[in-house]
C-alpha cells in the first residue's frame, strides 16, 4: 500500500504539473509580441523573438488579408519627382497595425483582419515637387506612463512638408496638448531656407523616454549654402523644444577647426535624413549623419568636415556629444550614412561588449565601441587618389578601412570585371576606358569618372538585422558603379536650366543665379548606372544578400538577390531584412517583386512568395493575445524606376 499511495501521489504530482505546463504554454500562445518601433526595437535590430514560422514550416504560409490605402502615383511623363515609393514598415502596439503613406496619411488597421480603423491626413501639398519623391518610413509611438485616457498613446509622424505631429494612437484624432493644435512647425529655426520644399522628413522619429528625436533630410544639390542638418528634440507631451545639435560645428564647439578658414559659418547640410537609433539604458542616441553640401564639390569647405558621414552619439537628455566617428574625410562622392547605426550585444575575444554597427554606401562596415566610439576592430587610415582637377577641391589624402569584417562589395572595377556575357560588351569596353577610374575615392572633375561602388550602395537605407543570439548580421547591398560628371556653371549666363529646373522650381532658381557668393559653382551630371542598353556592364550579382558573424567580424555566406528581367541573377534591391528565432531571413529586393524566406545559418531559399508590387518597406512580426497566431505583414508598394507600384499592406499566416 506504501508503494501504491507513493506511486498515485507521483501520478497526481505528474499530473498538476502537466495541466500547469499546458497553461504555461497556452499563456504564451496567447500573450502578444508587437513590433513597436519601425526598427523592431531602439536599437534597429529587425529581430523578433517569434518562432511559430520556422524553417520547417514557412512554405505553407498563406494571404490572411490585403488593405490598399490608394496613394500612389508614378509621376510620369509628367513630373517624375510627383510620384510614390511606399517604403513604410508598419508598427503593431495596443492592438492596433499602423503605418504612414507616402501622401503623410497616417492609418489604423486591425491587426487580426486588416479592417480599417482610423485614418489621419495631414493635408500635405500634392501639387509641389519634393526632393525625392513622395516617401515617408514609417511612423513612432510613445506611450504615457503618467496618464490615461486620450493621447495617453501617441503617435508620432514627420511630414514632407517639415511638421510633426502627435495623434491620439486610438482614434487618430491630434493631440491639442502638442506644439499648437497637435503640430509644431520643424521650419522654425532653420536658416537659411529659401524654399521650404528642400527640407523634409521622411523617416520616422525616435523615441527614447519622453523624448521625440527629429532629423531633416535636406535637398543637397540644389544650392551652395543649405539649410543646417539640425538634429533636435522635443518634450513628447507639451512639444517642447528641449535641445538641438547642429551637425556643422559652431564657433568655439569641438570640430570646428575641421573646416578651414571660416566655411563652418555658411556650410549646410549633413543632415540625418535616415533613421536615428537609440540606447535608452545608457541614455544615448545615434546619428547617422549624411555629407556637408553640396554633395560632389567641396572646394568651398576644405577640410575634412565633421560631423558629416559621422556616427553620432548624443546625450539624450542633454544633446550634448558624447563621442563621433567618421567613416568618409570630405565627402564629395555622396557616400552618406543611409544605414540606421545599429546596436548590437556581441563577444569578441571572449568579452561581451555593447557595439555600434555602421553599415556604409562603400560596402565597408565599421563595428564601434557603443561607450566610446573607439573602433573594435581595427580601421587603418590608408591613401586615396588626391588628384582633383577642380580649382579649390582638396580631397582628403587617407581614408579610414575597417580591416574587419571584409567590405561587402567589390572596391575597385577594373576590364577585368566587364561582364563577358553582355550583349554590348565592345561598347562597355570602350565606355570604360574613356572614364577616369583611378579606384576607390576617385575626386570628380569635368571629365566623367567611375563612382565605385556608387552612391546607391553598398548598403543603403535598407540597413541591416541582427540575431542577438547568433551574432549574425543580415545586409542586403547593391554592386553598381555610376558615372559621374562636373559641369562648371557661369554665374552671370545659366546654361543648364533643364537640370536644376527640375531640382527646384523658380524661386530657388533666381535666388541661386542672381543671390550674392550663393549659387553652385558645378552641377552634377549624375544619371545613370554604367550601363549600355540598360543592362550593367560589369559582371552580376548586381545585388546581393550577406551574413556577417560580427563576433568573429567574417562574412558567413553572401547571395543573390533576385533575379533581374532578363533572369539574371542579383538584381538592384532596396529594403530592409527581417530575421526571427524561427531562424529565417526574410526579404525582397524590391526590384524583383517577391518575398524570400532564407535560411539564415546557409542563406538557402526555404520559399518564396510573388507580390503585387515591390517591396521597399521593412518585412514585421508580430502575435496576438486573440488567436496566438504569428502573422506576417509585408507593405508591397514598388518604386517608379525599379518595380511595379503598388498600395499594398498585405498579412501572411501559417495554413491550417
Amino acid at each position: 500500500m506504501v508503494f501504491f499511495d507513493h506511486s498515485s501521489s507521483c501520478v497526481r504530482r505528474r499530473a498538476v504539473l502537466a495541466l500547469l505546463f499546458a497553461a504555461v504554454l497556452s499563456g504564451a500562445r496567447a500573450a502578444p509580441i508587437e513590433w513597436p518601433v519601425v526598427g523592431g526595437d531602439a536599437g534597429g535590430m529587425r529581430y523578433s523573438p517569434l518562432a511559430d514560422i520556422h524553417r520547417g514550416n514557412v512554405h505553407r504560409l498563406k494571404v490572411a488579408w490585403t488593405y490598399r490605402h490608394g496613394d500612389f502615383r508614378s509621376g510620369w511623363p509628367e513630373s517624375p519627382l510627383k510620384g510614390t515609393a511606399f517604403q513604410a514598415t508598419p508598427l503593431m502596439v495596443e492592438g492596433r497595425l499602423i503605418f504612414s503613406t507616402p501622401f503623410n496619411r497616417v492609418i489604423a488597421l486591425d491587426p487580426e483582419s486588416g479592417r480599417e480603423l482610423w485614418v489621419f491626413d495631414p493635408k500635405i501639398d500634392r501639387s509641389r515637387r519634393y526632393p525625392n519623391k513622395y516617401v515617408s518610413r514609417g511612423v513612432a509611438h510613445w506611450r504615457d506612463a503618467k496618464a490615461t485616457g486620450k493621447c495617453a498613446s501617441r503617435v508620432i509622424l514627420g511630414t514632407l512638408d517639415a511638421r510633426l505631429i502627435a495623434l491620439d494612437a486610438v482614434s487618430g484624432a491630434a493631440c491639442t496638448d502638442f506644439g499648437v493644435g497637435g503640430t509644431i512647425d520643424l521650419l522654425q529655426g532653420i536658416e537659411p531656407l529659401v524654399d521650404p520644399w528642400e527640407y523634409n522628413v521622411t523617416s520616422p522619429p525616435t523615441v527614447i523616454g519622453d523624448k521625440v528625436v527629429v532629423g531633416s533630410a535636406v535637398a543637397d544639390m540644389i544650392r551652395r549654402i543649405q539649410p543646417p542638418g539640425a538634429v533636435r528634440a522635443f518634450d513628447a507631451r507639451s512639444g517642447r523644444l528641449l535641445w538641438r545639435f547642429d551637425t556643422t560645428p559652431k564657433q568655439g564647439e569641438a570640430g570646428q577647426e575641421t573646416w578651414a578658414g571660416e566655411s563652418w559659418r555658411e556650410a549646410g547640410g549633413a543632415s540625418v535624413w535616415s533613421v536615428i537609433t537609440a540606447d535608452p539604458e545608457r541614455d544615448l542616441v545615434f546619428l547617422p549623419v549624411k555629407p556637408a553640401g553640396p554633395d560632389h564639390y567641396g572646394g568651398d569647405r576644405p577640410g575634412d568636415n565633421l560631423y558629416s558621414d559621422s556616427v553620432v552619439a548624443l546625450n539624450a537628455s542633454t544633446g550634448k556629444r558624447v563621442w563621433h566617428f567618421q567613416t568618409v574625410h570630405h565627402d564629395v562622392w555622396d557616400y552618406d550614412l543611409a544605414a540606421p547605426p545599429v546596436l548590437a550585444r556581441l563577444r569578441i575575444d571572449g568579452a561581451s561588449v555593447d557595439s555600434v554597427v555602421q553599415l556604409t554606401k562603400t560596402g565597408l562596415v565599421f563595428v564601434l565601441d557603443r561607450a566610446t566610439g573607439q573602433p573594435l576592430f581595427p580601421v587603418e587610415e590608408r591613401p586615396a587618389p588626391t588628384g582633383s582637377a577642380l580649382p579649390g577641391e582638396a580631397v582628403s589624402p587617407t581614408q579610414p578601412f575597417p580591416v574587419r569584417p571584409a567590405p561587402l562589395v567589390q572596391q575597385t572595377l577594373s576590364e577585368r570585371d566587364l561582364w563577358d556575357a553582355h550583349p554590348h560588351l565592345d561598347r562597355c569596353r570602350r565606355r570604360f576606358a574613356a572614364l577616369r577610374n583611378e579606384g576607390m575615392y576617385t575626386p570628380p572633375s569635368e571629365q566623367e569618372s567611375l563612382l565605385y561602388p556608387g552612391a546607391i550602395g553598398g548598403a543603403n537605407w535598407s540597413g541591416g538585422a541582427f540575431d542577438p543570439h547568433t551574432g549574425y548580421l543580415y545586409v542586403p547591398t547593391n554592386n553598381l558603379a555610376l558615372v559621374l560628371r562636373l559641369k562648371k556653371l557661369a554665374q552671370d549666363n545659366f546654361h543648364h536650366t533643364d537640370d536644376v529646373i527640375l531640382h527646384s522650381g523658380l524661386r530657388a532658381l533666381t535666388w541661386l543665379f542672381r543671390g550674392t557668393g550663393t549659387g553652385l559653382r558645378y552641377h552634377v551630371a549624375r544619371r545613370e548606372i554604367f550601363a549600355e542598353g540598360g543592362i550593367p556592364c560589369h559582371r552580376p550579382p548586381w545585388g546581393s544578400l550577406s551574413a556577417i558573424d560580427l563576433n568573429r567580424g567574417e562574412i558567413v555566406w553572401q547571395m543573390p538577390v533576385g533575379k533581374t528581367r532578363e533572369g539574371v541573377p542579383g538584381s538592384m534591391n532596396f529594403g530592409p531584412p527581417l530575421v526571427t528565432a524561427g531562424g529565417i531571413v526574410f526579404h525582397s529586393g524590391g526590384a524583383d517583386p517577391r518575398l524570400r524566406a532564407h535560411d539564415a545559418r546557409t542563406g538557402a531559399i526555404l520559399a518564396t512568395y510573388d507580390l503585387p508590387a515591390g517591396l521597399h518597406a521593412g518585412p514585421m512580426t508580430y502575435k496576438l493575445r486573440s488567436d496566438g497566431k504569428q502573422y506576417l505583414v509585408v507593405a508591397p508598394g514598388g518604386y517608379v524606376d525599379l518595380s511595379p507600384l503598388g498600395d499594398y499592406v498585405m498579412a501572411f499566416v501559417l495554413a491550417d
